[in-house]
């Protein structure tokens, strides 16, 4: 499941602090390393590398994420647990692909330096605008 990356309205952010401390404690990864997953997908949040910068309709709307293309990162939580390296004794957001694998997990881009372009939509209009992001490190 994903949340947002750094969507969060800061009272609420702010409010989460010491529990996120505490996972960070316990588990060794921060929040926004693995609340959105950084990969080519429809739906879910974007993995903003930037602060995010949400399209708005003519009208007013901040429009919904449809997609995302970025790089597929061969490490990480989101990577398929069989896809991960023989052995591997790291921690699920650390741990690497199998290097047999490596090639199957995507077409291998670069947005920039890890960034990604997501694309938006309003449905709240009847000719459904979009709208497009870039952003990278």
């Amino acid at each position: 499941m994903e949340y947002p990356k750094w969507d969060l309205p800061e009272e609420f952010r702010q409010a989460l602090l010491p529990r996120l401390r505490e996972l960070e404690d316990r588990f060794g990864y921060w929040y926004t390393e693995v609340a959105g997953a950084l990969q080519n997908k429809v739906g879910g949040y974007p993995a903003w590398t930037q602060p995010p910068k949400w399209p708005h309709c003519a009208r007013g709307h901040r429009m919904e994420h449809l997609l995302s293309v970025t790089g597929e990162p061969g490490y990480g939580r989101w990577l398929p647990l069989d896809e991960h390296r023989p052995g591997e004794t790291q921690p699920l957001w650390q741990s690497l692909a199998d290097p047999a694998v490596l090639e199957t997990l995507g077409p291998d881009m670069d947005m920039g330096d890890a960034g990604g372009i997501y694309v938006f939509l309003c449905r709240q209009c009847p000719d459904l605008p979009y709208a497009h992001r870039f952003d990278c490190h």
